[in-house]
């Protein structure tokens, strides 16, 4: 199928899995998006069929799509929200400490969960008289990536 046809046969909003890596039948462990498309599509440099998806911020070849029915999108949304939740009871159950690295390469560690926020308070491991909320630190330097855990 050719850009043509899709946009013939497919509408923006077109409901569809979307596989930004790698197929799962190829690698089984690779994301799936669970969204629509954004975008008429259209052909790519002369060569490769492509549409965009929301909640991904490049274009996706025709390979790496399936449009499937609402009913199959609407029960995968419904099981990634309820994947969602039972992955925020095992997080918030976990009382190990979080390791980061901020998004200028400092470290920071998790000491204490404010009692009134819920939020996590971290240190800086350079600097320990450094104290911020995650959202804060990922506001002043561009990002915050746990990399790892500790008792």
């Amino acid at each position: 199928m050719n850009a043509e046809e899709f946009n013939s046969l497919h509408p923006v909003g077109t409901p569809v899995f979307a596989y930004p890596v790698c197929r799962p039948e190829d690698c089984p462990n690779d994301p799936r998006l669970v969204t629509r498309t954004r975008s008429k599509a259209e052909r790519l440099g002369g060569h490769t069929d492509v549409v965009w998806v929301d909640g991904y911020s490049s274009c996706i070849a025709f390979t790496h799509i399936d449009v499937v029915s609402e009913d199959e999108w609407a029960a995968a949304k419904e099981a990634e929200a309820v994947a969602a939740a039972e992955k925020a009871a095992k997080e918030a159950a976990d009382c190990r400490r979080r390791i980061y690295v901020d998004g200028k390469g400092d470290g920071w560690i998790d000491l204490s969960i404010d009692p009134v926020t819920g939020e996590r308070e971290l240190t800086g491991i350079t600097n320990p008289w450094k104290v911020a909320s995650a959202e804060e630190v990922r506001a002043d330097t561009g990002g915050l990536t746990e990399i790892g855990r500790c008792w």
